[in-house]
Parts: structure tokens; C-alpha cells; sequence
């Protein structure tokens, strides 16, 4: 699940621009969150473009459906995390509740409210074709810097992928350097065991979690490896089904082509290792980044 600009665990919607809020619908949500378009729905929630009337702000607001496998846990995992967690590049989490059950027979829903990012997630900017080299290392430091402090919070994010990065537009409209990490309903932690033996997405996912090891903060930088490489080159590493792009990881390392230089290939190279122990901590890649000439 992914959010604002919601996916699901295996299929990815891009994410519309969002439009103004309607005024005009439904009760708000906990007296104060008038709900106006939908931004994305998947199998665990729908999110909707709101206006919060107490500050007159619009902001995300997220609607975990009740028969959702582990909604509530997915709910309080993704609360929890955001508790530990204050970062420019992280989506925060502002506000949650529970929603009552109604007369129509509707089952009491939880929700959270985030921030909301106008823009367009990674997954729909690479439907476009590949991004620049300048672009995808903004975009890279962004979340490497994130993940700095996510793993020395003790969290795996565990589902780091392309949709699950947020772009806000540029005033122009264009995609800005500045990249957004979105979604913890599966991150795990010290507190929070996955909720799967697989938690990921299939074409991120690292060699240790495609054998059924519990993914660690390794398996992040392996799956944002994945990302960037998608970013320069603009197709995935590991394609075909989700049974195939798994077995394919557990054979081989990504292709990396020779074009893209020697140190976007050693960089992505050592994310992207087969063995966890030998892929380079947050910080050690962020340093690795800072030295390609771009």
C-alpha cells in the first residue's frame, strides 16, 4: 500500500493531480476533514484529497478499509512508526482516528491524515520514460538521506519502491529534485514483526527476502538500488511476473549498462549486491552519490 498517490502491494495506479476540494459532500471526518476527490484506492485503503477546516489546509486523508487483510495493524504500524520519525523527505503523519460505524450498516473505519504532496509519484513520472542522471541522484539523496535516519531509528521500511516516492511539482508544474518516502503500513521494526513472510513488492524485493529472510535495513538499500537504476535506465531489472522477477534476483545481479559510467555503476552495483553484509549502509551511499561528477 502507498500513499498519497495510493498503490497497492503488486499493482501500482499513477496518482492524479489533485483537485480542489469539494465543500459541498459528506460529513467531515472527525468534525474537522471535509473529504473531496479520490487520489488513489487500493485492496487496504482509499485516499482522498481533503480540506482541513480548522486550518483551512488541504491534506491527504487515508481510509483503511475494514476488510482489509491486517487493516488495523497496518493502521497502528503506520501511526506508530510516524511517532519516531521527523524528516523533510518522509511524508509525516499529522493526525488518526477511528471513524464510527453509520446507520447504513458501515463497519467502523480508521484513518489517517498526512500531508499533502502536489505532485505526482515516481511510478507515473517513469511511465514517461527515463529520468536524467542530475535528476535521479536529487531524487536518490533524498531518500538515502531519509533512510539515514529511518534505519537508525531501528525501522525497515520494507516496500520502497516507485510509488512509493513522491515528487512535488516544480512551479512550472515539472518534476521537482525533491523526492518524498511515503507508506510504513508494512515497515517493521524492534516492536513491529513483518505481517507476511513477504512484505515487499516482488520487483524490489532483495535475494535474502525472494529466499524468506526477514528483510533489514540492507534490504532497503537493495530495493532503492533497484529504483534508481529504473530511474536512469526506465525499465525495471527484474521484469516478467512477480514469481519470475523473484527467481530472476536469486540467479543474478541487475544488468547495469556500461553507459551509465563508472561510478553510477559502482555505486549501484554495491546497493544492489547479492549478499546484505556487502551493500553500503544509508550514509555510506549518500557519500558515494556526493562523488558522481554529474
Amino acid at each position: 500500500m502507498t500513499l498519497p498517490g495510493l498503490t497497492t502491494k503488486h499493482t501500482e495506479t499513477p496518482r492524479p493531480a489533485p483537485a480542489a476540494t469539494d465543500t459541498s459532500g459528506p460529513r467531515p471526518i472527525a468534525g474537522r476533514y471535509q473529504l473531496g476527490p479520490v487520489l488513489g484506492s487500493g485492496s487496504e485503503a482509499v485516499v482522498y484529497d481533503a480540506g482541513d477546516l480548522r486550518t483551512s489546509e488541504r491534506v491527504a486523508v487515508k481510509i483503511f478499509r475494514p476488510e482489509a487483510s491486517h487493516a488495523d495493524e497496518r493502521f497502528q504500524r503506520e501511526v506508530d512508526m510516524h511517532r519516531r520519525l521527523r524528516h523533510w523527505a518522509v511524508v509525516p503523519v499529522r493526525d488518526h482516528g477511528l471513524i464510527p460505524a453509520d446507520h447504513d450498516g458501515d463497519a467502523p473505519r480508521r484513518f489517517t491524515v498526512m500531508d499533502l504532496v502536489e505532485g505526482r509519484n515516481l511510478r507515473s513520472i517513469l511511465y514517461a520514460g527515463p529520468a536524467t542522471p542530475a535528476m535521479t541522484a536529487a531524487w536518490l539523496g533524498s531518500i538515502l538521506d531519509a533512510l539515514v535516519q529511518v534505519h537508525r531509528k531501528g525501522i525497515v521500511h520494507n516496500d520502497i519502491k516507485p510509488a512509493n516516492i513522491l515528487v512535488p511539482s516544480a512551479a512550472d508544474g515539472s518534476p521537482s529534485v525533491v523526492a518524498k518516502l511515503a507508506d510504513f503500513g508494512v515497515a517493521t521494526s524492534r516492536r513491529h514483526a513483518p505481517l507476511a513472510s513477504t512484505s515487499g513488492t516482488a520487483h524490489y524485493i532483495s535475494p535474502e527476502e525472494a529466499f524468506g529472510t526477514k528483510a533489514t535495513a540492507a534490504s532497503d538499500i537493495y530495493a532503492l538500488g533497484l529504483v534508481a537504476l529504473e530511474c536512469l535506465t526506465g525499465a525495471k531489472a527484474f521484469p516478467g511476473t512477480a514469481v519470475e522477477s523473484m527467481v530472476a534476483r536469486t540467479l543474478r545481479g541487475p544488468a547495469l549498462p556500461y553507459t551509465l559510467g563508472r561510478r553510477w555503476n559502482a555505486l549501484l552495483g554495491t546497493m544492489t549486491a547479492a549478499r546484505p553484509e556487502d551493500r553500503p549502509t544509508a550514509r555510506q551511499a549518500l557519500r558515494m552519490l556526493h562523488r558522481i561528477n554529474l
